[in-house]
């Protein structure tokens, strides 16, 4: 967390240049009697404002606001990913927040004081240790819809290489999130790697997330190797990992497990005639509803650790979907659920990675 000092007396410390909407995004002000705070956060890429007050309990008070930036995140529509095209798109995974700190005397109206500062805020959850945005390996499933996701905190270019042989550059506009989708035509057979080259300035690279602390990495560089693989059968998953990145996997998928649930239902006796008009006995009545849950488990078989690991984030993400093909040149993704299950990690070089896919709920026939 950074610091600031008003005065002699009252301290603030407030969220580091980045934070993640679903960790604890802290402000602490202490040291100084003053009667209440009032915190506005400001989303400055749609300019909304939440606006809160808080008195002092004796010399000090805190406030959260990660619900704040985690509203933001709710109008995030997912499926907006044009795989048509190349290069370096917003993935709306990212936002700048303005935080403005207004502080009041006991028994005045009028602002005594006043501290603002701006943190860049995007999806996900860091765990204690983890480095953000470092090196990788991907696998490019190369006959389906791709993209790597990479933060970059100014504007810069990504060097691009296709089996060791360099391609134009990715300019990247400004800092962001990014989406980098590359061209499905690449001459490459084994690997594409993308660059980001590090600074002195700004600082692309996070580590160490003790409590809500993240120690930027000056002069540090981030390397993503995307191995190709040229499989064309399987069960095509996307999901947002916590890091706010997209990631991309094919499964093997096995047998379907169909279970169809009755949602109510009653036959009564609609006391008429024992006739049989048209040639159907109309003396009883039925209600009947009935829907169906479709359940699909899919495997990644021999993987190791860091692929195992990588994989695991599809079952804690809130955002999953399955491909559905290209229709019109345009491609499709529904909307899919990962079963609760115990996943065991095994102390094995190589071992499957299995998971169930929860298909979206039918709504079959109602009578």
């Amino acid at each position: 967390m950074r610091t600031h000092s008003i005065g002699e007396a009252t301290m603030i410390e407030y969220p580091d240049l980045i934070s993640f909407c679903f960790n604890h995004t802290v402000i602490n002000i202490y040291g100084e009697e003053w009667s209440y705070v009032e915190c506005v956060v400001t989303d400055t890429v749609d300019n909304t404002s939440h606006t809160e007050k808080r008195e002092f309990f004796k010399t000090s008070v805190f406030f959260d606001i990660s619900t704040y930036m985690q509203a933001s995140f709710d109008m995030v529509n997912e499926n907006k990913v044009d795989y048509s095209q190349s290069g370096a798109f917003d993935s709306k995974l990212g936002r700048l927040f303005s935080v403005e700190l207004n502080l009041y005397k006991e028994g005045q109206e009028q602002l005594g004081n006043s501290f603002f500062f701006n943190t860049f805020a995007m999806w996900g959850a860091m765990r204690v240790g983890e480095r953000y945005n470092g090196n990788r390996t991907l696998t490019w499933f190369k006959s389906y819809p791709f993209s790597v996701g990479l933060y970059s905190a100014a504007p810069g270019a990504i060097k691009v290489t296709a089996d060791n042989i360099a391609l134009p550059d990715v300019d990247i506009p400004s800092q962001n999130v990014w989406n980098v989708i590359l061209k499905k035509d690449i001459d490459a057979t084994d690997r594409v790697e993308l660059y980001l080259p590090g600074n002195s300035d700004t600082t692309s690279v996070f580590d160490y997330t003790f409590d809500f602390t993240f120690r930027g990495l000056a002069n540090t560089s981030t390397k993503v190797i995307c191995l190709i693989d040229d499989c064309t059968s399987g069960v095509y998953l996307r999901w947002i990992n916590r890091h706010g990145f997209y990631c991309y996997w094919l499964f093997q998928y096995g047998e379907e497990a169909r279970q169809v649930i009755n949602d109510g239902e009653f036959i009564r006796n609609n006391m008429a005639d024992y006739s049989f008009i048209n040639g159907y006995h109309g003396g009883t009545g039925r209600k009947q509803r009935k829907t169906e849950s479709d359940t699909l488990p899919v495997c990644a078989p021999l993987v190791d650790s860091d692929t195992y690991d990588f994989l695991f984030e599809i079952a804690t993400s809130p955002v999953v979907d399955m491909y559905a093909g290209n229709i019109d040149g345009v491609d499709r993704w529904k909307g899919v659920n990962v079963s609760v299950d115990k996943f065991i990690k095994t102390k094995a070089s190589l071992q499957d990675f299995v998971c169930t896919i929860i298909l979206p709920e039918l709504n079959l026939q109602s009578l």
